[in-house]
């Protein structure tokens, strides 16, 4: 149905109004002579307003005669009688073909270049780089040869595991992956301790290679020793060796959950409707004849380029929105229920965020009521882990 719409715009149309007393045998008469109308709204008893393409209109002379009816035009639509007005106005053309083709030959150009996915090298850095390349605001598009780039950008860069560019109209879109550095390993025959990397009461140690500083019930702090690669034992040399272990001890994180006590849930009926834009640049254009008559809807958005080809856009663009029809219910939650969904993505988010050996052992829950009917609440997990990490010994710095 909207395709027959989009067509017969494209053709042009009339809102024609007939009136006369055989409305009905008009009607047959001109179907029997294959006219159609659409959108046929009845007036009274003697008239009707109708739509008929061009070409159906000029074939309805001889019906009218036949039937003593008066058919007169109320509107013009359509890209003809568009087209006709414009082109009465030859100055505005000039212009709009001369905007046009500047619009198109700016869009010739890359105007913007950004970096996305740096987190450790300067975004700053990169774009000098890919300006030396070539690729620079200002830039010719067709002379941009986007996979030369990646490859002397990788070349150039051995902080780099992956270069992407895409040009999508006037923006260059550079996504880069870092090359991941590893934690420095400490090879076995080099003396180090064993310090904590966080904060914690010690549960459990186990020591391998080394002598224990700490012992089962010690609260510790970052950076202190927990196994010590100097060895010191009474009636024996001191031996300086790389100090091996586990030591667990109980840590604590707290997150905080705000929850909405008024909860809303959206259910989809399975009724849709569409709505079809053109977007000319920053204008916009609506094709379909009706809004959504949804009282309540969500939307889903495709965006559909109407001129590319190879690296070159034209910034008019398809978009068509699809309306899905929603039942919405409201609940309010009571308190203890809403404590427990924030508990819950509380507990979700630090799952993510601890290795998978960590154990979470126990937890701790405060909330308050604020405004808006929200409650927020402070989450305080109790997790077992090892908080072991190799540290070096300075050999030299210890003998003076």
């Amino acid at each position: 149905m909207l395709a027959v719409r989009i067509w017969n715009y494209l053709k042009g149309y009339v809102i024609i109004k007939v009136e006369g007393i055989n409305l009905e045998r008009f009607i047959n008469l001109a179907i029997t002579n294959n006219i159609y109308f659409w959108d046929i709204e009845r007036v009274n008893f003697t008239t009707l307003k109708a739509r008929v393409s061009l070409k159906g209109y000029k074939h309805l002379r001889s019906i009218r005669k036949r039937i003593n009816c008066m058919v007169s035009i109320l509107e013009k639509r359509g890209c003809p009688f568009l087209l006709h007005r414009i082109f009465k106005r030859k100055a505005l053309v000039a212009g709009g073909i001369t905007a046009v083709l500047i619009m198109y030959f700016l869009t010739s150009f890359v105007w913007v270049v950004e970096v996305q996915g740096n987190e450790r090298i300067p975004g700053e850095r990169i774009v000098r780089e890919l300006k030396a390349f070539g690729l620079k605001p200002g830039a010719f598009k067709p002379f941009i040869d986007t996979r030369e780039v990646e490859t002397k950008l990788l070349i150039e860069m051995d902080q780099l595991v992956w270069v992407g560019i895409n040009i999508l109209g006037t923006r260059a879109v550079v996504d880069i992956v870092e090359r991941t550095e590893a934690p420095p390993l400490i090879d076995k025959s080099v003396p180090c301790n064993i310090v904590a990397k966080k904060d914690g009461i010690i549960n459990n140690i186990y020591v391998y290679q080394g002598q224990a500083a700490v012992k089962s019930g010690d609260t510790i702090k970052v950076g202190q020793v927990l196994i010590n690669g100097v060895v010191e034992e009474p009636g024996k040399p001191i031996r300086v060796v790389h100090a091996m272990g586990r030591v667990e001890a109980r840590t604590w994180y707290q997150l905080t959950e705000e929850q909405n006590l008024r909860l809303v849930t959206r259910e989809r009926t399975g009724q849709m409707q569409r709505g079809v834009f053109i977007r000319v640049g920053g204008n916009t254009f609506r094709f379909s004849r009706k809004k959504c008559a949804f009282q309540n809807y969500d939307t889903e958005t495709e965006t559909r380029r109407l001129i590319e080809w190879r690296n070159i856009t034209a910034p008019v663009e398809l978009i068509i929105e699809k309306y899905y029809e929603v039942i919405v219910e409201e609940e309010f939650l009571p308190v203890a229920a809403a404590v427990d969904r924030a508990v819950k993505k509380t507990a979700q988010r630090l799952t993510g965020m601890l290795p998978q050996e960590v154990e979470i052992t126990d937890r701790r829950v405060k909330y308050i009521e604020t405004e808006n009917q929200t409650i927020r609440v402070d989450v305080i997990f109790e997790t077992l882990e090892d908080i072991g990490l190799e540290e070096r010994i300075n050999i030299n710095h210890r003998e003076d």
